[in-house]
């Protein structure tokens, strides 16, 4: 019985690289599949690599698109085939440029069939390599195998799974199919793990090329649009499912700005960079023109409101703005040092949090970013309230500008 189905999505690929995935699939020692390759769109010569590494082999299926459409639409059409072969009952899918080991189907597989009924993905480690296969040793790739041991719940914040992986039909039946590109695979998980729980396989199964001229990750270094396309769809991503979930936003931050100058967005991507998520951003365009708004507005991101206040001074702004903080915890943004390091953010909320289980809440005033990461905690009024790049208790905050008034 064939009980996988694997799908693989291929427009334009260097023709090394795609017969050497190719034959990685075709030699696994799990042989009991279906192979669906999809075309999206792909030149003659990429088909004819194709045709010529799986001649004769009775487990593919080639679907050819004539229109490149991308890599989610052309996951669906392969997994639309599939998802009608009754006796499938596991998915995965494969990159035309990365290599896979020979226990890469077995072990995953196996994984999803003696863990519990709960359990609907299973996914494993995998090695960083540059365009010659070699391993990259930059501690975020290197390291990255580290982070993987994760519960479910931490996928709101990091993508751990990465892309070695498989899943039940049964679950992925329940959900719609894959979107959102360039994240599809994260919007997907996030997806998927709010019907099953997740099972992590300890081996290295695979090589992921992410110096391939044509894979995503090296379009997404190596242009800014492209970076903000996938930072954008990747808080999307969290924000629907926090959504879903019922999750509310933790912190709102006050961005008062008066023009929009290669500085204002400057600060503005910092911010957007930061790995905590869980906040909604207030943009008060202090303009007279709206110059602010109609620079601003094009660097999209879900968790954005802008609003005008054509000639208000900073400390109208910051009122105003407050008027949309109903959120535990408040940040004034736009000078000052904050933030130094990306993970700054996230350090400045557990601190808050840790200092409120404490006792302490009524003590500490807020909490600031001093450099590179390090913070300081405050209990002494300042002259000038509320201060830039301070993270404060809404409720205090409030308390203070009434008190200032």
């Amino acid at each position: 019985m064939k009980d996988v189905g694997i799908v693989m999505p291929v427009y334009k690929q260097d023709p090394i690289y795609l017969e050497l995935a190719l034959r990685s699939i075709l030699e696994q020692s799990y042989n009991n599949y279906y192979f669906v390759i999809v075309s999206d769109g792909a030149p003659p010569d990429t088909v004819s690599v194709i045709k010529e590494v799986t001649k004769g082999d009775e487990r593919i299926h080639l679907i050819l698109k004539e229109k490149n459409e991308g890599v989610a639409k052309t996951l669906n059409v392969g997994f639309d085939y599939l998802m009608k072969i009754e006796e499938v009952k596991y998915f995965t899918w494969v990159s035309s440029d990365n290599v896979y080991y020979p226990t890469f189907i077995e072990k995953l597989r196996n994984a999803l069939e003696i863990a519990s009924e709960d359990v609907g993905l299973s996914f494993s480690n995998f090695i960083h390599v540059d365009h010659n296969l070699v391993p990259l040793d930059e501690p975020q790739y290197k390291d990255f195998y580290k982070y993987q041991n994760q519960p479910k719940e931490n996928l709101l914040d990091l993508c751990f799974i990465g892309v070695s992986f498989m899943y039940k039909k049964q679950v992925a039946a329940l959900i719609e199919g894959y979107r959102l590109e360039p994240v599809e695979d994260y919007d997907y998980w996030l997806r998927l793990t709010e019907h099953c729980e997740i099972i992590f396989v300890p081996y290295v199964l695979m090589e992921y090329r992410t110096n391939s001229p044509q894979s995503i990750s090296a379009q997404l270094r190596n242009s800014k649009s492209q970076h903000r396309r996938w930072r954008y769809a990747f808080k999307l991503a969290q924000h629907e499912a926090r959504n879903r979930r019922g999750i509310p936003f933790k912190l709102t931050v006050i961005y008062p700005v008066q023009d929009g100058s290669n500085k204002t967005v400057e600060k503005l991507e910092l911010l957007l960079e930061q790995y905590f998520s869980n906040y909604k951003l207030i943009i008060i365009d202090r303009s007279l023109d709206q110059s602010a708004i109609n620079v601003l507005q094009h660097i999209e991101d879900p968790r954005v409101k802008f609003l005008e206040l054509p000639g208000a001074n900073e400390k109208e702004a910051i009122t105003i703005g407050l008027t949309e903080a109903d959120t535990p915890f408040t940040l004034i943004y736009g000078k000052g040092v904050f933030p130094s390091t990306s993970f700054v953010l996230q350090t400045l909320m557990l601190h808050h949090n840790q200092y409120i289980e404490q006792g302490l809440g009524k003590t500490i005033i807020s909490i600031t970013d001093i450099s590179e990461g390090n913070i300081s905690a405050r209990t002494v009024l300042l002259e000038e309230e509320p201060a830039f790049g301070h993270l404060y208790q809404t409720q205090r905050l409030m308390e203070i500008l009434k008190g200032n008034k």
